[in-house]
């Protein structure tokens, strides 16, 4: 079943590893560096197993762009054995309709919940079983399923989630399976997770989606802007919701406040308005829908998407805080997910088995750890690259440090001159990656003559913006400068040696806030052993180091040079993450070292 003619070095041994996880009902974290073929591997594996025991593959990834992968090899295992495969994404990219193409998120969902309720969607309505059998001709991706459905009138979600019922592998987000409100959308599907091989891609990044997806902000000036929205009655009560927040975001900075008292606050003050906490926010879902379905901006339901998750996390794994300032909207109120396994753990104990994998799943009892899985049924493995190690040249730059205190002119000064040379002296592009736009900027400021174009990746840019970034960099003559955990620094491929030098500058350690420092005393309390700093802080960032470093060699042909700045990652707790041919050197011997590499192949670079 195996979709390729011959195994790559170490696939047979991943290969071997994810059936034995999934037959044995274990969950496999598998430290599995790009081009070794870890897809074709997990899939395999999985689907081998769960034909032969009537169960269901799930793969899921943090990113649309990465469906492609697993469809394609789907599409050779297809060929093999027929498979019922199923690609689903958001509602929204799925939908058909021209007329919501464009609709801001909000927008769309009232619309198009009005629309199937009124019977008023043709795609919708138009829906029947007798479709499915053409879904499951051949492996469809997502755009196929919505080019088909557009021309049989058939609502593509819709017809994903119905297939998803009797399909043999479901392909999907991580929001299906892991946010606090996924067993809605998983409860359509009606497949127990006892019966469910999981397959969890790039897995470094589920940790921080969970958090993300129960860490939501609710400031003064939202307040402010949905009373403008209100009729008279909602805007009374949100008035009382205004002064609760304004008294308690009076002080400076940030405080940790206790949320149920806040909410018993709340409720006490809104029966004097002949309601309580559940009838406003069920008031406020409705009027923002009416003014969603009129196309109009609803802050009312940012409003009553905060309640509702305030109401409802759990008080042991969440954080509470009160943010003070000087304008509207830096005084707010925040809920933090401190507990990530708090969501995951469940999922993880009822599933079948389960593969995670990432090319920087380090240290593999980190996530286990963070994901609350199950010590005995959890196993580790790591797999070498598959490629040369002489196609890459690895440098650490060892004079250079971008801690806090170290930042000024000169430090900015020395960074441009150096990526000026690497340029200088590299055929094709290259690509920076910093840990903030701002330290990035003071670079990008004083870089001196590089001959190259200069590209910026831009804070929240669309994805148009993104693509046509991307297609510059196919004349292989600029000089890209972007943040490591951004779109370009991990979820971006770059394929044909499309960055020929890559430099990481610093380390991505997150600022000293009040959340970060309870994060670290949360971890320290469940885990002990001095991990607070090492989870909440050290291991974070050195993923994100390395992610960004695995964006120039993507392929056997690939050559290019690595190079790190910062003088910590030579010494613990960073130095055991590095490869082992990392060379150390200075900033000075950096532009000899990477001309020699890039020079005719007739040697080694100069020590």
């Amino acid at each position: 079943m195996f979709p390729f003619p011959e195994l790559r070095k170490g696939q047979d041994a991943m290969l071997d590893d994810c059936r034995t996880a999934f037959a044995a009902g274990e969950h496999l974290l598998a430290h599995a560096p790009t081009g070794l073929g870890k897809t074709a591997a997990a899939l395999t594996a999985a689907v081998e197993v769960a034909q032969e025991r009537g169960l269901l593959v799930v793969a899921l990834t943090s990113r649309q762009t990465q469906h492609a992968i697993f469809v394609e090899t789907l599409k050779r295992i297809h060929a093999q054995k027929p498979l019922k495969i199923v690609d689903v994404i958001s509602k929204q990219d799925m939908c058909p309709r021209d007329d919501l193409d464009e609709s801001r998120y909000g927008v769309f969902q009232a619309v198009c919940t009005a629309l199937v309720r009124n019977n008023d969607c043709s795609y919708h309505a138009g829906y029947s079983p007798q479709f499915l059998p053409q879904v499951f001709d051949e492996p469809l991706s997502a755009a196929d399923l919505k080019t088909l459905c557009r021309e049989e009138v058939q609502c593509p979600h819709r017809v994903a989630l119905e297939a998803a019922q009797e399909c043999d592998v479901l392909i999907c987000d991580y929001n299906y399976l892991f946010t606090p409100w996924s067993d809605v959308v998983w409860d359509r599907i009606q497949r127990p997770l006892e019966e469910v091989l999981l397959i969890v891609d790039e897995a470094h990044n589920l940790p921080d989606r969970i958090r993300l997806s129960a860490s939501p902000t609710l400031s003064l000036q939202r307040i402010r802007e949905a009373q403008r929205e209100a009729g008279q009655a909602l805007r009374a009560q949100l008035s009382i919701l205004e002064r609760l927040v304004e008294s308690l975001t009076e002080h400076k900075g940030e405080k940790e406040i206790d949320g149920g008292s806040v909410s018993r606050m709340l409720d006490a003050a809104l029966k004097q308005k002949l309601t309580d906490l559940e009838g406003f926010v069920q008031l406020l879902e409705r009027s923002a829908q009416r003014r969603l379905q009129r196309g109009k901006v609803a802050r009312m339901g940012d409003v009553a998407e905060f309640l509702h998750h305030w109401r409802f996390l759990k008080k042991d794994s969440d954080l509470r805080l009160a943010h003070g300032g000087d304008k509207p909207w830096q005084r707010k109120l925040s809920l933090r997910l401190l507990d990530p396994a708090s969501i995951s753990a469940p999922v993880f104990r009822a599933v079948r088995g389960s593969v995670l994998m990432s090319g920087t799943l380090k240290p593999r009892s980190f996530y286990r750890d963070l994901l609350g899985l199950d010590t005995e049924r959890s196993r580790k493995a790591t797999y070498s690259s598959p490629f040369p190690p002489e196609n890459r040249l690895l440098l650490c730059v060892d004079d250079v440090s971008t801690l806090y205190r170290n930042r000024g002119d000169p430090l900015y000064r020395k960074l441009a001159a150096s990526l000026t040379t690497v340029a200088q002296a590299t055929p094709g592009n290259v690509a920076a990656f910093f840990p903030s736009y701002a330290l990035r900027d003071e670079v990008a400021s004083r870089l001196g003559e590089h001959g190259k174009a200069l590209l910026l990746e831009e804070r929240g840019a669309s994805p148009a913006k993104r693509t046509a970034l991307l297609g510059r960099l196919q004349q292989r003559d600029a000089l890209l400068l972007a943040v490591m955990g951004g779109i370009f620094g991990e979820g971006v491929d770059y394929p044909g040696n499309l960055l020929a030098a890559v430099a990481v500058v610093g380390i991505p350690v997150p600022p000293p806030s009040l959340e970060q420092k309870k994060l670290e005393e949360y971890f320290e309390r469940k885990f002990g052993d001095g991990k607070g700093r090492l989870y909440a802080q050290t291991y974070p960032a050195v993923n994100r180091v390395l992610q960004a470093a695995g964006r120039c060699i993507r392929s056997e042909t690939d050559r290019g040079v690595v190079l790190l700045y910062d003088n910590r990652l030579g010494h613990r707790p960073y130095r055991r993450f590095l490869p082992k041919e990392v060379r150390h050197c200075t900033s000075s011997a950096v532009p000899a070292l990477v001309r020699s590499f890039n020079g005719p192949r007739t040697g080694n670079p100069p020590s």
